[in-house]
């Protein structure tokens, strides 16, 4: 049954879940339509048997992720510890995007989905709010949404590549939430305004004695023609 399911899997994820059929499906776990049939009644079976574990793994993962993040972490290693998990999930789930965009799954295991798609900005907004104090709610509520809306963006293309392309991409959309969250979410260090006025009295005296030379230089100047 393992095999059927593996094989449902791939097929889903190449081809959709519009054009699989069970007898693509048979051929790709090398058995007969006839056994596939003992287990799944047809491919409506499959689809939901593989989503209803997506759903379950979807769920534990959101039970995990968000707790561990306290929140003097760096920004670099708080995207990681957050995005990882989820990139490793959709690679493991190549066929989660087929199922549950096509609504071929029961609507009790799509509210499961949903359910989890609803709530992630709120878990990502809170967060942002341990870390980015001197934003307000709203600001840092859409700051959650457009982050969480560029993941879901980028998951798709990434999530069939391999090798150099897949380490690319993900940098990439890393590099992109970094640029994106660092000046909201972190608070960017004074400088002392001793430190601050001596740097303003120096930059006075350069420009004083720059323009002292410059006089200095024209009264030679001058003398030199009588």
């Amino acid at each position: 049954m393992e095999s059927l399911l593996r094989a449902a899997e791939q097929v889903f994820a190449a081809v959709g879940y519009d054009r699989a059929t069970t007898n693509v499906i048979a051929a790709r776990a090398s058995v007969s339509p006839g056994t596939l049939y003992q287990f799944y009644p047809n491919k409506e079976a499959l689809a939901e048997a593989l989503a209803l574990r997506y759903a379950q793994d979807l769920e534990r993962l959101h039970g995990t992720v968000f707790d561990d993040i306290g929140p003097t972490v760096p920004l670099a290693e708080l995207i990681d510890a957050t995005i990882d998990p989820f990139l490793d999930f959709h690679r493991r789930a190549p066929a989660f995007e087929a199922l549950f965009l096509a609504s071929a799954v029961s609507p009790a295991l799509a509210g499961r989905i949903d359910v989890l798609h609803d709530t992630v900005a709120s878990r990502v907004e809170a967060i942002f709010q341990r870390r980015g104090r001197h934003a307000s709610r709203l600001q840092l509520r859409r700051t959650a949404e457009t982050a969480v809306g560029i993941v879901r963006g980028l998951l798709p293309p990434i999530t069939p590549l391999k090798g150099l392309n897949r380490t690319r991409a993900i940098r990439e959309l890393k590099t992109v939430l970094v640029r994106y969250l660092e000046p909201i979410l972190t608070i960017r260090e004074k400088q002392p305004s001793g430190r601050k006025n001596a740097g303003r009295r120096e930059a006075r005296s350069v420009t004083a004695r720059h323009r002292q030379k410059q006089q200095d230089r024209s009264a030679e100047d001058g003398g030199g023609t009588h």
